[in-house]
């Protein structure tokens, strides 16, 4: 395995060493082998890497003000923009794994946009999401080379869902050329029966299949959405829950669970669940707030068929927080080939510092499209 580290890593700057390899490979070829050696050599540049600019900034379209980063090369060598939108992952944007990607990627020529989203850290997808995610194209596209106009989108795990809708902006729709998402998901409610019950299924599937999710991801929700119920008392004990099982899975919750009033119920009633056939009907009794939180976190009911980008799906077949089954589906619900699934075995979630040897074979198809994208 170390071998074929090396190996790899020795193409890499042989096609890297300042940039002149990338133009004499077919379509990209040594850009994206450049990519995947650096995912697997984690956080340290390579080699001969360009130098790479982090700008903190601010940008204001029509009135609406925001912060983001971008991400550039020192030598303004530059093909293409990349909307690098951050996930559902505490730090935001200062996420080091997310860091670690719009410092590849810059490096390979793309201009790396990263909007703030306040609130996503905390699983909240805000409308104001999409806007925000517009708002950057709007960036990309008014300071880009109007030589190299490609402009896509990178999403991690919850933060597809806005970046979809974002694509859909009529503003926009026309200029966002790719998606290239890691990790996400099609349908909220199924990725709540799953994280609570460990249940999935595909979108035209009968049966369930059963796997072990991650204890935390339920407890993790449940913290999320205690600021939409209305009683303090509810809010308190649910709270003190949510913390005991963060820290200890098998901790005791019946003596908090006397005290809650019916809202608090009705979201301990579907946390605690083991049925995936009851999910629905639970869901439907939470109070109103927590309901509109979990559609603003769904594409089901939202028609793809105007989409306009091409969109390349990566998940991990054995992902412990939102099953592979969810990116079927939403390839599914895309319009006729305008998508394509790559399927990983050992990545963590949506962790690309996770990379496996293996996984970089599998990869390698979705980075030659991120290539010949920026092409």
């Amino acid at each position: 395995m170390k071998f074929l580290r090396r190996l790899l890593l020795t193409f890499a700057l042989l096609l890297g060493v300042g940039g002149l390899g990338w133009a004499l490979t077919p379509a990209g070829t040594g850009a994206a082998l450049w990519v995947i050696v650096s995912l697997l050599s984690n956080k340290a540049p390579l080699p001969f890497a360009p130098a790479i600019t982090t700008n903190r900034t601010q940008w204001t379209i029509d009135g609406r003000t925001r912060d983001g980063d971008i991400w550039l090369r020192q030598d303004g060598w530059e093909r293409a923009s990349l909307i690098l939108v951050p996930g559902a992952a505490r730090a935001g944007r200062d996420d080091a794994r997310l860091q670690l990607m719009a410092r590849i990627l810059a490096e390979v020529g793309f201009r790396v946009i990263v909007p703030d989203l306040p609130g996503i850290e905390r699983f909240h997808v805000l409308p104001d999401h999409a806007r925000a995610i517009a708002d950057a194209v709007r960036v990309a596209t008014d300071r880009i080379d109007p030589s190299a106009r490609a402009v896509g989108i990178g999403a991690v795990s919850y933060s597809l869902v806005p970046s979809i809708r974002a694509a859909l902006e009529p503003d926009v729709s026309a200029d966002v050329q790719g998606i290239f998402a890691l990790g996400g998901f099609y349908d909220s409610e199924a990725v709540i029966r799953f994280f609570i019950t460990g249940a999935y299924r595909g979108r035209f599937d009968d049966t369930w299949q059963f796997q072990p999710p991650n204890p935390r991801s339920v407890w993790v929700f449940l913290q999320a959405n205690l600021g939409r119920l209305e009683d303090a008392n509810d809010r308190g004990l649910l709270a003190i829950m949510a913390e005991r099982r963060l820290n200890d899975p098998s901790a005791p919750l019946d003596d908090l669970a006397q005290g809650l009033g019916l809202q608090g119920k009705a979201l301990y009633a579907l946390v605690r669940t083991d049925d995936p056939d009851a999910v629905s009907e639970l869901i439907a009794a939470l109070p109103a707030p927590i309901r509109g939180a979990i559609s603003a976190l769904s594409l089901v009911d939202l028609d793809l068929s105007a989409l306009a980008a091409r969109v390349t799906l990566v998940h991990s077949r054995y992902d412990a927080v939102i099953p592979y089954t969810e990116s079927e589906s939403l390839l599914e619900a895309l319009p006729p080939g305008q998508g394509r699934l790559v399927l990983l075995e050992d990545l963590n979630h949506a962790d690309i510092g996770s990379l496996s040897m293996s996984d970089a074979f599998s990869l390698w198809g979705a980075a030659l499209s991120l290539m010949q994208f920026r092409q």
